[in-house]
């Protein structure tokens, strides 16, 4: 008998996702794809000969109350970003079991994310945070229609799929002085290129005067350049190292950690006052209760 097709396999051969292949064969029209990925969708569901799985969607709609927070592994991940990251699942976790939710983490390899586990688990929402770039379709083609699928610390230019982040062009709008001329902004590494690249568009800076942090050792170009007397930087873990070397004349951080306590009172604060989690936790329930994306225009969202 001959394997019937699937929306998942009707996205592996267009290379989209199955978000993507599900509006195009439901016929939502408002959406932001190319004509071009529409007729090739629908030329692959007549080549494949795809029939609609009532059944599978029967299932599919079926509760099991599991919420997976799926997140990138590296073996060299820095402090400061495992704390951010283990701040943020914490506060996410409490507001999913006091609605009733299990959470279900999972570390993904950064080079061969592999979801086979994770798809059996059948999840009714996913929270996907810090995602390169080059990984996402082939993370997000693995879930079935109507399973929102959240980006936290990430961008994509995909209006399907709903992105939380913090705003950082307002904190670095808050940060930035008249007088540029001696300013350096020193940041914490992201693996999603986009999210850095909306950072690094928000300071009128020259990119010799912008330093990505992976590590420690990652300081040291930006601390031995004579030139810079303020610094801005974003993540308190990193601004209370700089403060310890006592290198620059003023030093402003944009706090991702919520913990401002940490540092001196010489060194000035822009705090985040929204909760990133309250935000992607309503964002959830808001996408389970109203699973018709095509009347949501918004698919960034803020945190101030």
């Amino acid at each position: 008998m001959l394997k019937k097709t699937t929306m998942k396999d009707i996205a592996m051969r267009a290379n989209v996702s199955v978000a993507t292949v599900s509006y195009v064969l439901n016929r939502v029209d408002n959406q932001t794809i190319p004509e071009k990925t529409r007729r090739q969708i629908i030329e692959l569901a007549e080549e494949l000969r795809y029939i609609p799985n009532l059944a599978a969607r029967s299932l599919a709609n079926q509760k099991t109350g599991l919420v997976g927070v799926l997140v990138h592994k590296s073996g060299h991940m820095p402090y400061w970003k495992l704390h951010a990251q283990l701040a943020f699942i914490h506060a996410l976790e409490q507001r999913l079991t006091a609605a009733g939710y299990h959470t279900l983490l999972y570390s993904l390899d950064t080079d061969n994310p592999t979801l086979d586990i994770i798809v059996e688990r059948k999840l009714e929402a996913v929270f996907l945070m810090d995602v390169r770039d080059d990984s996402f379709y082939s993370i997000s083609r693995h879930f079935v229609e109507g399973v929102p699928l959240i980006l936290i610390d990430s961008m994509i230019e995909d209006k399907l799929f709903k992105q939380v982040v913090f705003n950082y062009r307002s904190a670095l709008e808050k940060a930035l002085p008249d007088d540029l001329s001696q300013v350096c902004l020193i940041m914490e590494s992201f693996n999603n290129s986009l999210l850095t690249r909306y950072i690094r568009s928000s300071v009128p800076l020259a990119d010799d005067a912008v330093f990505e942090i992976r590590g420690l050792q990652d300081l040291i170009p930006a601390t031995d350049h004579r030139r810079f007397k303020r610094a801005i930087v974003i993540n308190e873990f990193i601004g209370s190292h700089l403060e310890k070397t006592a290198r620059f004349e003023h030093l402003t951080v944009i706090c991702t950690c919520n913990s401002p306590e940490m540092l001196g009172e010489g060194v000035e604060k822009v705090l985040f006052h929204g909760d990133k989690a309250e935000v992607a936790f309503d964002l959830m329930q808001k996408l389970l209760h109203h699973p018709d994306y095509s009347g949501q225009d918004n698919n960034c969202y803020y945190v101030d």
